[in-house]
């Protein structure tokens, strides 16, 4: 047995250690305020509680009673304090990530890439950019000329010299210089790219050309959260003060809201400005406890806000930013906008591993890049569910279909992350990291902390429901390709009305039935 002034010393700095680091953790818990104040001041209670302990086993009866009994008090008021420790930091690890990410995500300077390509014919003899230093290079005069131009400057800065460029209005114009040998190699934002193989004309760009090097181009724009909010044609700045008003007195717990969620077409490890194959609205009322699910095709023929009302391709509008999207969304059902979450296709099939999987109901059974999927309830990994979400030549109904599915996973994710809270708690670093880098949102970090903590404290269910409005197939000009005709699908303005009344309905506070879908 230590003598007491040798023990006493010992004793006093275990006991630190986990004062201080339990202390620390009752910090952490407080500051991430995603918890219940009941369960907040459960956990503080158990931190002290633990210390109290601590001290008793250490210093009561300092210097009485049996030798044995005072040294068996002794080593397990040390082993309690070292695992009260050993715990207490790893919780604050845990909620410093957790705070770290819901920081990142909801971060006002928000980093979104540009990758621009640089093609050249499939046979080209040039291997690197080195070898191409001596080619002429077409680029878009009419359209995404800011990242043209810094990509330009990139190859120069590479190369050491300055380079040939040729300008051609738009995206076609530049594939068809490069298909005619006008010039040798053209410098086209990746997203342009992706738009041309939807085209008969260049379908076969991808087989005909070949990517010779990348350039990411980042791009670090101020986000105000109270600023992104749009409301339905709000060219007015009275309009846009009246939303900003609304948006900073609401509360996310109380007031129904209503979020746009945008897939990004790009699987690169960072969200990319790309076009859109998911433009979904998604209605909230935090009271009734009713989400809307309310889906627009891809190829829809609208209005594009950065073509000053040209009409274009829905999915077209995400090249130009998830603001001008969301925009373009908010005029046709003529609804307020106020919050975005966008996510690329990395970061959805993570997320669903994250969580363990997800069951889906698929109306029908088809396959689709080596899955098989049966009519009924279906249980996917994060790769499945992302087949299963972008198929769509497999339906009669093409891309109506596609939305529809699309809705029914996010519907399966929703009852996922709702439903099984231990679930989320044991593979919360795989929900954090599939978060990282491939989402983000105007939402503060405020609303989400509200959120998390409403559904902690009561745990109620949602009732999810979802519409999708179709409409008919055609060709035309858009704003977008302006040179040739795109496949677009004209607006049925009755189902349009029935999403934004479907809307207005849970705005409202109005519960919805199947009837009420159907």
């Amino acid at each position: 047995m230590l003598p007491k002034k040798k023990w006493l010393p010992i004793a006093c700095s275990v006991l630190t250690v986990q004062v201080v680091l339990e202390a620390f953790a009752a910090y952490r818990l407080i500051w991430l305020n995603m918890l219940p104040d009941k369960y907040v001041m459960a956990a503080v209670a158990v931190l002290a509680a633990m210390v109290l302990l601590s001290c008793l086993l250490l210093f009561a009866g300092l210097g009485h009673g049996p030798h044995r009994a005072r040294k068996v008090r002794r080593i397990i008021a040390c082993v309690l304090a070292a695992v009260m420790a050993v715990g207490s930091l790893a919780a604050s690890l845990v909620m410093y990530k957790v705070d770290e990410t819901v920081q990142t995500v909801t971060t006002t300077k928000t980093t979104l890439q540009a990758m621009v390509g640089v093609y050249v014919l499939k046979d080209d003899k040039a291997q690197s950019i080195q070898d191409a230093q001596n080619y002429s290079f077409g680029i878009m005069a009419d359209y995404d000329q800011d990242n043209t131009t810094q990509a330009v400057k990139s190859i120069e800065n590479d190369l050491g010299s300055k380079i040939e460029t040729v300008s051609r209005p738009s995206m076609t114009e530049n594939a068809q210089a490069l298909y005619d040998k006008s010039v040798q190699a053209i410098i086209m934002n990746e997203a342009y790219t992706s738009a041309l193989t939807d085209t008969e004309q260049y379908a076969d760009f991808s087989d005909k050309t070949r990517l010779l090097c990348e350039i990411p181009v980042e791009k670090t724009e101020t986000i105000d959260a109270s600023d992104t909010g749009l409301s339905a044609s709000s060219s007015g700045s009275d309009e846009k003060t009246e939303l900003n008003q609304k948006a900073a007195n609401s509360d996310i717990t109380k007031d129904p809201f209503v979020v746009y969620i945008s897939g990004s077409d790009t699987r690169s490890q960072m969200l990319d400005t790309s076009r859109s194959d998911v433009n979904i609205l998604m209605a909230v009322n935090p009271q009734t406890r009713q989400i809307l699910l309310l889906n627009t095709p891809r190829d829809y023929y609208i209005p594009n806000p950065a073509g000053g009302g040209q009409l274009d391709k829905l999915t077209h509008l995400g090249i130009y930013g998830i603001d001008v999207s969301m925009k373009g969304l908010a005029d046709l059902y003529q609804e307020d906008v106020d919050y975005y979450g966008q996510i690329n296709f990395t970061g959805f099939e993570t997320l669903i591993d994250a969580i363990g999987g997800i069951t889906v109901d698929s109306p029908q059974a088809f396959e689709a890049d080596g899955y098989s999927f049966k009519e009924g309830p279906n249980t996917m990994d994060g790769a499945q569910a992302l087949v299963f979400a972008r198929e769509r030549y497999s339906f009669s109904s093409g891309d109506n279909e596609r939305g529809r599915n699309q809705m029914r996973v996010i519907t399966a994710v929703i009852h996922k992350i709702t439903g099984d809270s231990t679930n989320l708690l044991l593979h919360y670093n795989e929900v954090l990291d599939s978060l990282q880098g491939m989402f983000v949102t105007n939402l503060t970090s405020d609303d989400i902390a509200s959120l998390v903590k409403m559904q902690i404290d009561d745990n109620r269910s949602w009732n999810v429901k979802s519409y999708a409005v179709t409409g008919t197939g055609g060709s035309e000009y858009t704003y977008s390709m302006p040179s040739m005709k795109a496949y677009v699908m004209y607006e049925n303005k009755d189902m349009v009305q029935k999403g934004a009344d479907l809307i207005d309905k849970v705005m409202n506070g109005e519960t919805l039935s199947d009837s009420d879908i159907g």
